[in-house]
């Protein structure tokens, strides 16, 4: 049987994840390409449905796909260049906790593909949560593609600046500032909280305040800054080569 009429429940459901308000309100989100979908399954993410364009139907053979009628099927896709095929996964609603090790906080971070390389980075880097603080939805479609099946593997929270922090009042908080001392001179033994900023202004008030530490890369050439996914990459990395000795 093949979907093709754009009214199907199942559907208007779907496109309708595409909003943020209603990604939150049913802890749904939208994951597209065969690579994330096939990713979401093995790591055991809780997949409530898994949508094929009718075009592509042969090409895949996911248990319980449903076949939606191409011209349907481009409704409910976030990509100019589908690859036909996406899935919905259902998400548990579950409290703010404490991490579990080496954690980055981000602070006002808008940029969607910033946000996935960070998140992506942090679980090469072993990272074990991510929270969140007046930044881009962390699943929002661009931030799923950009991370790679990232969020899989880690615990990501959203909270207000006084509940993440609060959390975080038994760690080092490790602020990234362009005015901080060289990461390659900092030294972290214990696990810590490394604070990212928005691309724009950087770390709000409140964080720098709450910052024990405030790191930055040494620059050549007069150079200011880097994009702030690539410098709290190479601080990421520069925490895991002093973790893994």
């Amino acid at each position: 049987m093949v979907i093709t009429s754009a009214d199907n429940a199942k559907i208007v459901h779907v496109t309708k994840l595409l909003d943020k308000k209603y990604r939150r309100e049913y802890l749904q989100y939208v994951i597209e390409g065969a690579r994330l979908v096939g990713d979401a399954i093995r790591h055991g993410a809780n997949v409530v449905g898994v949508y094929v364009a009718e075009s592509k139907a042969q090409t895949y053979g996911f248990e319980g796909q449903i076949v939606v009628a191409d011209k349907i099927f481009s409704k409910m896709s976030d990509t100019v260049h589908s690859q036909g095929v996406l899935a919905v996964v259902q998400r548990e609603k579950t409290p703010l906790a404490p991490p579990s090790g080496n954690c980055l906080v981000l602070d006002g971070l808008q940029d969607p593909g910033n946000v996935g390389t960070l998140i992506r980075t942090a679980v090469a880097c072993g990272f074990g949560d991510i929270y969140a603080i007046e930044s881009v939805d962390l699943y929002a479609p661009k931030v799923l593609r950009s991370a790679m099946s990232a969020h899989f593997c880690i615990d990501l929270h959203e909270g207000t600046k006084e509940e993440v922090f609060d959390l975080l009042q038994d760690m080092p908080i490790v602020v990234a500032d362009m005015a901080g001392e060289n990461v390659f001179s900092a030294r972290f033994s214990t696990p810590i909280a490394l604070v990212l900023g928005n691309e724009g202004y950087g770390v709000s008030e409140y964080s720098r305040n709450r910052a024990e530490t405030t790191v930055a890369l040494p620059m050549a050439n007069n150079f200011e800054s880097l994009n702030v996914a690539v410098a709290g990459s190479v601080i990421m990395y520069q925490v895991f080569s002093q973790n893994s000795k």
